[in-house]
């Protein structure tokens, strides 16, 4: 049995060593304190917001809002085109001087909502929304998020009984939409503390590199090993989201989560180990 306490510091701390050798490799990079210092404040601040969250009442009852959170989410994808973008790339929404990277910061959200609508609203309206999801993860492009929300989404697709016909159809679309995502990758040249971080951390030695790869591999292990049992193929959906995002980092310029630097990787990941903290208990 899990003690309540402990668990609720899941999430601060599974975050923690990723955070901590990206840290000490922009640092031995003379990256300005500026820059990792932003990693070290929200793996922190978000960490005590989430232990606080994870003090609710679990027996208390909310208005069913998934449609509204979903159709809110949707709102802020289609505000990123708004936003001038990079060389033709529209990821982020601008708040003052902060940019954050909406699919990191909501796909796990997202993930989150389009569950609890498969079992509340006919089977359309969940296809409908993710597939539209998926569209706009093209045309930012993202091909990282596109192929782990994706594929995600599919594992919960997988669990529906009925319609079939329309879930294959569903995921033959998926996977060209993949495919076009990948072979029409964005010309954003890779920033090295963010995409290339773990070049950094191997400058530091070999040691320092397979410290990395584990800190970062372990990120979603929990939502494998010790899935929730009320809601298991939602933690399986939200591990392979995180390993897809860890993986497509090796194959192209795509952001490390939580070693590397930004803060919306901490913000998407922290929802959902707080998710799983909660239905843990």
């Amino acid at each position: 049995m899990l003690n309540f306490k402990k668990i609720n510091l899941l999430p601060l701390a599974i975050t923690m060593p990723a955070m901590i050798v990206g840290v000490l490799a922009m640092i031995n990079n003379q990256v300005p304190p500026s820059i990792y210092g932003q990693n070290i404040l929200i793996a922190i601040v978000g960490g005590i917001i989430s232990f606080f969250v994870l003090f609710r009442d679990q027996k208390s009852t909310k208005k069913k809002t998934n449609i509204i959170v979903i159709t809110c989410i949707l709102i802020l994808f289609l505000l990123t085109f708004l936003d001038k973008g990079l060389d033709g790339v529209h990821r982020w929404i601008a708040i003052g001087p902060l940019r954050f990277n909406i699919a990191l910061v909501l796909v796990p959200l997202i993930l989150i909502k389009l569950s609890s609508l498969i079992k509340s609203k006919p089977i359309w309206v969940t296809f409908g929304f993710a597939l539209f999801f998926a569209l706009l993860l093209l045309f930012q492009p993202d091909a990282s998020q596109l192929t782990a929300f994706t594929i995600s989404i599919s594992i919960l697709f997988l669990t529906i009984k009925k319609n079939k016909n329309i879930q294959i159809l569903l995921l033959i679309v998926f996977i060209l939409l993949m495919i076009l995502s990948w072979s029409h990758l964005d010309q954003l040249a890779p920033v090295s503390y963010v995409e290339d971080i773990l070049s950094l951390v191997k400058e530091m030695g070999i040691g320092w590199l397979i410290i990395g790869l584990i800190s970062l591999f372990i990120l979603p292990m929990p939502f494998f090993l010790s899935p929730p049992t009320n809601a298991k193929p939602l933690s399986f959906s939200l591990g392979t989201y995180f390993l897809i995002c860890i993986l497509s980092s090796f194959f192209g310029n795509f952001p490390v989560p939580i070693m590397g630097y930004g803060t919306s990787p901490f913000i998407g990941y922290l929802i959902a180990i707080t998710w799983y903290v909660y239905h843990k208990k």
